[in-house]
């Protein structure tokens, strides 16, 4: 994705949330500045989040100081994208 003429960083936050919290976690995650999704999934992890930064600091504020900071997060895995193909 584009953002005034500059490549945004795209990533992806795999979130262990506290049983049972799962969409509570998914619908706090998603009102965080830079994630653009956040959904319950099925597997090892609970919630995985996508997010559109403009420069790997904000990666930083959007995962350690937004995710991390919603209650029921436990753990997270954090995936920045190197190359994405769309159609």
């Amino acid at each position: 994705m584009k953002w005034g003429g500059y490549k945004l960083i795209t990533g992806y936050v795999f979130i262990d949330a506290e049983k049972g919290r799962a969409l509570e976690v998914a619908s706090e995650v998603v009102k965080i500045k830079g994630v653009k999704t956040a959904c319950s999934i099925t597997g090892t992890f609970d919630v995985i989040a996508t997010f559109e930064v403009k420069d790997i600091k904000d990666v930083g504020e959007t995962v350690a100081k937004g995710i991390h900071g919603v209650d029921g997060v436990c753990l997270t895995q954090t995936a920045i994208c190197v190359k994405c193909c769309e159609e």
